[in-house]
């Protein structure tokens, strides 16, 4: 959110678990519409993802990364 208050275009990508914090966050920042791309169970939160996760992560989300990142200009 703070790359977008510079006025770079981004995208947080979020675990579902997280998604009520990142809600919150967004809400009191003055971004309540603020839209997440969310990564969903079956993968675990973030920081126990091995190497294959993350790919197979990247290309789960990058469609929706892309989407919103063009959409922003």
């Amino acid at each position: 959110m703070e790359l977008e208050w510079a006025g770079v275009p981004s995208v947080a990508v979020i675990h579902e678990s997280m998604e009520g914090t990142a809600k919150a966050m967004a809400l009191v920042s003055g971004m309540p519409d603020y839209r997440f791309v969310i990564v969903r169970y079956p993968h675990p939160p973030l920081a126990i993802w091995d190497a294959d996760e993350i790919r197979e992560v990247a290309k789960e989300v990058a469609d929706e990364v892309h989407e919103r990142l063009v959409a922003a200009r």
